[in-house]
């Protein structure tokens, strides 16, 4: 790979904004499908659940920013802000805020630490094993979180594999997605987006973080 796609850069404010936004928006897309009567709840024939740029967002700022907190604080400023749009979108607080919540944040956190990895070298290998792994850490801790003290699943190891079965689609989905939107941020044209403008053109405002 060429020489800037292996140091960490400082991502540009529109750059920043456009990534938090698009994660956001497609967050609340099936809530405001399902305000206008799809029925997108669970059905995967209708909407891809899981589908998200939000692992590959995760693994390009732990693998990219110059600041390390700017990996962590940036994917869950986008979460939260498509939390804040469910609620607003369906009014229902407890579809947007619930109490596996606080182990949702910490997995996608531990994805972005998973980027870290990729700081020093990177290669189209290491970064689909990464995805793969922030995935299925993300599906394996998430969903036993949900089966704990659950009235759906058994509190057994039956109940439990039950869970990860229903989970499935939700982590095919996830790769896809993962695997689309990595792609496409690790591409030399997005990657240039976390440099310093100064160092691309003049006419650019020098505005990073």
């Amino acid at each position: 790979m060429s020489s800037i796609d292996q140091k960490t850069e400082r991502p540009r404010w529109g750059f920043l904004v456009f990534v938090i936004s698009y994660t956001a928006v497609l967050k609340v897309l099936p809530f405001i499908l399902y305000r206008f009567g799809m029925d997108v709840e669970s059905n995967f024939a209708i909407y891809p659940w899981a589908f998200s740029p939000i692992f590959a967002v995760c693994l390009f700022g732990g693998a990219m920013y110059q600041r390390k907190g700017n990996a962590l604080w940036i994917p869950l400023i986008a979460i939260f802000a498509g939390d804040l749009g469910i609620w607003a979108v369906t009014g229902k607080f407890e579809w947007a805020f619930y109490p596996a919540q606080v182990v949702v944040y910490s997995a996608f956190i531990l994805c972005a630490v998973m980027g870290f990895m990729l700081r020093k070298k990177r290669s189209v290998g290491k970064i689909a094993g990464a995805g793969i792994a922030s995935c299925v850490t993300f599906f394996l801790i998430t969903n036993f979180a949900s089966w704990v003290g659950s009235v759906t699943y058994p509190q057994t190891i039956a109940g439990l594999i039950q869970c990860y079965e229903m989970g499935l689609p939700f982590l095919r989905n996830s790769l896809i997605g993962t695997a689309i939107f990595g792609g496409i941020l690790f591409s030399p044209a997005c990657i240039l987006q976390t440099s310093p403008a100064e160092t691309k053109t003049e006419l650019l405002p020098a505005t990073s973080v």
